[in-house]
């Protein structure tokens, strides 16, 4: 039967198929889920214009090259390939999904692709890749944050708190590991703590995290013991108390308490590390209500929450805070990265809990950057670790530790097993990360990497030598382990069938019994060997079943040898590409250097013309002021002249009018001379 919606109805039907994975699913092969990511891609999101993974990352670098190879096709024609392709692999998918659809509508389920998902989450990880968990959007999922605390008690991951722009939580959530959805966690105070008189219900938790209930808190720690969870100290708004508080939570009682710890109680703080060795609480570093890193070690005793102070010699780490610690063969606690306000560091000390001693090993292998803010997880001899950042930018590779040789020759190996987009949610600080042990499964949640994150993601270790490796690769080698783990599990079961089998043959003709398989015993006469042949069925199976096992693994062998030399040959280009790339790079140094140099030198140059140029201006400067100077002074002597000049005028006017008058004196004298004679004169008629 086939679906009978139509486009787009029909497509988005066909995509929650293949997302849920229902059962009675058939495996698809990797091409043809490549082929079915990349058409949801375009159909979803429109052509690729995203910036290419990380080169060594090759399976995602692969789902970035199908989904580019698609172009501009459009998304109805990539709905169109997609069911195609779908119904191709799987022709009863449409009533498959009817099916789970009509299960959860009777079930009552308000998600029906939750009811419909038999499978657990860690069912959904894929062997040595980081997927994230696909959650219907109608779901109810906490909010983004950073700086939280979780831990695993039971089937359930629980979250505590955290930050969010600036905000401290105070929220509990579960992430339900078998239906993978999120439910919130209320939690109360016990009747006896709460105050309520004559009632057995335990009082409601403040909403605001004052008083009963979980306070908003951040950079708190967490652990899991005895189905409780061990809340120690953690950064929050309210006046702080001197002393690390310490908060138990009963998830089954739904209720948290905060009992009174004896003995030396550490100052209050948050960012430490909190290690769980047999049934003490190892606490390290951190910072305090003044962010002033701290590098001192306490240490709880669960069972009589008593505080001490290990007398610890050796040379300790530097004070720091937000990094990561752990516990390898109930003794060793091994303290990587973490930093101060200004400062990243990627190194790694060692405190034995037996003899009380700090060192510093050996680090071999992957050169790993500083970082702070990250968290870890451990498998066997491997130590896992994922997220946080350097005040740059955050870490996207997955590093793994290999602990081997720490307790015989001090040392630690790291291996980088695959990395992320520099914006996915695990390149983040803050990060939470659990470890699920029974499936090898990492679950990571929460971060901030310039956006605060509430993605759960999942990774399925491998086993045995394949736990370094990643995609294809982890697949294969694991199948190698799994089958020499099966075979040393078969091998006292084999042996014991053919003990059987020797002891229920009758003896041959020469009174013997049969020689057991693989034994150097002469072979029965002839009379006895069908006797022998009828009662060792089971003994010739097994060589047949080791054949068929050796041959397999001959071929895993040869197929893992391949991808290594496909693997090889790329390793080998990329080295050529970046061999070439450093090549053009130093030539582009040296004529940069070349060009600086004649900056440099026509720099110098132009500066001592501008050194004599300004010495000639200044020079002409205090010319032009003297010259201003005598300037101003022919000034003042030539407005003196004009003023003397002046008064001459006037005093040439008054010579004139004296001269006018001595003219006309002189003229009268001279007619009144001539107008009375000699005898005038002589009688004194002239004029007087």
């Amino acid at each position: 039967m086939s679906c009978p919606l139509s486009y787009p109805d029909k497509f988005h039907a066909a995509a929650r198929f293949w997302h849920l994975q229902l059962p009675g699913t058939k495996a698809f092969s990797q091409e043809n889920q490549l082929l079915l990511y990349s058409l949801n891609q375009q159909a979803t999101h429109g052509p690729n214009t995203t910036s290419r993974p990380w080169g060594w990352n090759t399976v995602e670098a692969t789902k970035w090259q199908g989904w580019k190879e698609l172009g501009k096709m459009s998304a109805m024609e990539a709905m169109r390939l997609f069911v195609k392709s779908l119904d191709e692999e799987q022709p009863d998918w449409w009533p498959l999904l009817q099916a789970a659809d009509a299960k959860a509508a009777a079930g009552g389920s308000a998600a029906a692709e939750a009811a419909a998902t038999t499978r657990s989450v860690p069912e959904r990880s894929v062997l040595g890749l980081w997927t994230q968990l696909e959650m219907p959007a109608a779901d109810k999922k906490p909010a983004p944050r950073y700086e939280a605390a979780a831990a695993v008690v039971g089937n359930a991951m629980y979250v505590l708190g955290g930050n969010y722009g600036g905000r401290y939580l105070s929220d509990v959530w579960a992430l339900d590991l078998t239906s993978g959805t999120w439910s919130a966690v209320p939690l109360a105070r016990p009747a006896e703590e709460g105050g309520s008189s004559g009632g057995a219900a335990p009082a409601p938790a403040a909403a605001s995290g004052s008083g009963s209930g979980f306070p908003p808190t951040a950079g708190h720690s967490v652990t899991a013991w005895n189905g409780k969870l061990y809340v120690l100290g953690g950064h929050t708004k309210a006046k702080g108390a001197a002393t690390m508080s310490l908060r138990v939570v009963d998830p089954a009682a739904r209720t948290v308490t905060e009992p009174e710890a004896s003995g030396t109680v550490p100052p209050a703080r948050g960012g430490h590390t909190a290690t769980l060795i047999g049934d003490k609480v190892w606490v390290f570093g951190g910072e305090d209500g003044s962010r002033r890193a701290l590098a001192d070690v306490f240490v709880l005793d669960l069972a009589s929450l008593t505080w001490s102070t290990p007398e610890v010699s050796g040379k300790a780490p530097p004070p720091r805070s937000a990094s990561c610690a752990t516990v390898y063969q109930d003794r060793y606690l091994v303290a990587f990265g973490g930093g101060s306000v200004a400062t990243c560091y990627s190194d790694v000390h060692v405190l034995d809990t037996e003899t009380l001693t700090w060192s510093q090993p050996a680090q071999a292998g992957a050169k790993v950057s500083p970082r702070a803010g990250h968290s870890g997880a451990v498998l066997g001899d491997i130590w896992y670790i994922v997220g946080g950042g350097n005040n740059v930018k955050g870490c996207a590779d997955l590093l793994a530790a290999d602990l081997a040789a720490l307790p015989t020759s001090n040392t630690l190996t790291w291996h980088v097993v695959t990395s992320v987009a520099i914006r996915d949610p695990l390149s983040s600080e803050g990060i939470s990360l659990v470890m699920v042990q029974q499936p090898r499964v990492l679950v990571a949640f929460g971060g901030y990497n310039g956006k605060y994150q509430n993605a759960v993601s999942l990774f399925r270790a491998p086993m045995g030598s394949a736990a370094l490796l990643a995609g294809p690769l982890a697949s294969a080698a694991n199948a190698v382990e799994e089958r020499k783990a099966a075979q040393v599990a078969s091998a006292p079961a084999v042996a014991a069938d053919q003990g059987v089998v020797a002891a229920a043959a009758p003896p041959n003709a020469n009174g013997a019994a049969p020689a057991a398989a693989g034994g150097k015993a002469p072979a029965a006469p002839a009379p006895a060997q069908p006797a022998a042949a009828a009662g060792g069925g089971k003994v010739s199976a097994a060589p047949s079943a080791d054949l068929s096992a050796a041959a397999s693994s001959v071929a895993l062998v040869s197929e893992l040898r391949q991808q290594a030399a496909e693997l090889k040959a790329q390793l080998e280009g990329a080295r050529r590409e970046a061999e070439s790339a450093i090549r053009e790079s130093a030539a582009a140094k040296e004529g940069a250097a070349h060009e600086l140099a004649l900056l440099r030198k026509q720099l110098a140059t132009a500066q001592g013309s501008l050194a004599e140029a300004n010495k000639a201006l200044d020079d002409t400067r205090a010319a032009l002021g003297s010259e201003q100077a005598k300037v101003l002074k022919l000034e003042a002597q030539s407005a003196e002249l004009q003023a003397k000049l002046g008064s001459m005028a006037e005093l040439e006017r008054e010579l004139d009018k004296y001269r006018r008058a001595a003219r006309e004196a002189a003229e009268k004298e001279a007619a009144a001379k001539k107008s009375s004679g000699l005898w005038g004169y002589i009688a004194g008629s002239g004029s007087s």
